[in-house]
């Protein structure tokens, strides 16, 4: 028992520790994910979405202390039973989000690792097991160091962790793991699976049949609906039940990491000639309805200094911007939401390529973008 709560506590400490750090870099992105969370058509809590930003960065914190002070040895008591409510309470969201197809990705390890619902109820099941192991054999786990530099340890970790949330959230985050970072090819990350000549992930329809003379209901593919014509012929007492339908993964194959990214303006789609552009200034604005007459003053200031360059400056929004000194493209708010955690933000592109990105608290001057290339 005494190794094996030892094998738990390293295993569960770590992974605490990775899963809380990948949030922790970026608290605005796991604010987005608890939105999702909270939202009717989920959880149905939506007097928490205003919240979302602290509590993503609280989450993030709290699972890297927890996997700290278990790594320490110390609190074991308090340490244990919190970590023992935090699974339990993630192991129902990953349940729920699996089970329902609401969330088709839980944010567990925010942009650096994709899990499927299942896989994360899965992993969290095994993380349930691990952490009952701690509870019950909670004699085993002694400190590592003297008492005093356990807190100091401690107290690092939990400055050191919010210094990283505060740049998160103000300035971009330290590390970035979406696919639109600094250094990524936006051309080679919307390829198709059949461009780079992979498999694609193929998807099937379930269907949920009912009975209407005996209210018995039963799931099928949409391949069992067409195969057998006593779900639709004329006269069936089976009918499909509308609102549970959903499209889950038959096949998992290749999937562009870059997708919906277009600029569209009014059914004009601009995207390959910017995209090929040499030198590029994009204005991204996820929120036009949230922004203010000084961050328009900025990039009006932006967009004129550029006149006398040979950039191209081109802005994307999910509504129409007045006072904005060029026309704006529509691009799909959630792509924006990934570009960017700032309303407004600035995407440099090079032929495709991000040269650089900037939050709005660090709006750059056109001779500092011209230093770049």
């Amino acid at each position: 028992m005494k190794y094996f709560v030892q094998f738990a506590r390293i295993i569960v400490g770590i992974i605490f520790i990775i899963s809380g750090f990948v949030k922790n870099v970026d608290p605005v992105g796991l604010s987005y994910k608890l939105e999702e969370y909270f939202s009717p058509n989920v959880l149905n809590i939506p007097f928490l979405e205003s919240l979302s930003l602290p509590l993503a960065t609280f989450f993030s914190l709290f699972e890297i202390v927890l996997g700290v002070l278990l790594l320490l040895g110390v609190w074991k008591r308090f340490t244990t039973i919190a970590l023992l409510l935090t699974i339990v309470f993630f192991t129902f969201l990953t349940f729920y989000s699996a089970y329902f197809n609401k969330v088709t990705d839980c944010g567990c390890f925010g942009d650096a690792l994709k899990l499927e619902p299942w896989t994360s109820f899965y992993k969290d099941i095994v993380l349930l097991v691990l952490i009952i192991v701690l509870v019950i054999g909670q004699k085993y786990i002694q400190p590592l160091f003297v008492a005093k530099a356990n807190y100091v340890v401690n107290t690092v970790v939990i400055l050191g962790s919010v210094i990283i949330a505060y740049l998160g959230i103000y300035h971009n985050p330290i590390i970035d793991f979406r696919a639109y970072a600094v250094g990524k090819d936006l051309v080679e990350g919307m390829k198709t699976p059949e461009e780079l000549g992979l498999k694609p992930t193929t998807y099937k329809t379930i269907y949920t049949m009912k009975n209407k003379v005996d209210g018995k209901t039963v799931e099928i593919t949409d391949a069992q609906y067409i195969a057998d014509d006593k779900w639709y012929k004329h006269g069936t007492s089976w009918e499909i039940v509308e609102d549970k339908t959903k499209n889950v993964i038959d096949k998992k194959g290749y999937e562009p990491p870059i997708h919906d990214f277009s600029f569209d303006y009014d059914g004009e789609d601009k995207t390959n000639e910017i995209l090929n552009s040499p030198k590029v200034i994009v204005l991204v604005i996820p929120f036009a309805d949230k922004l203010k007459e000084e961050s328009i003053t900025k990039m009006n200031a932006l967009i004129n200094d550029a006149k006398s360059t040979d950039f191209l400056v081109v802005a994307v929004a999910n509504n129409p911007i007045k006072g904005l000194g060029i026309e704006n493209a529509f691009m799909d708010q959630t792509t924006m939401k990934t570009i960017t955690r700032s309303n407004p933000g600035i995407m440099i592109l090079e032929k495709g390529k991000v040269k650089a990105k900037y939050h709005y608290n660090d709006f750059p001057t056109i001779n500092q973008i011209k230093q770049l290339f």
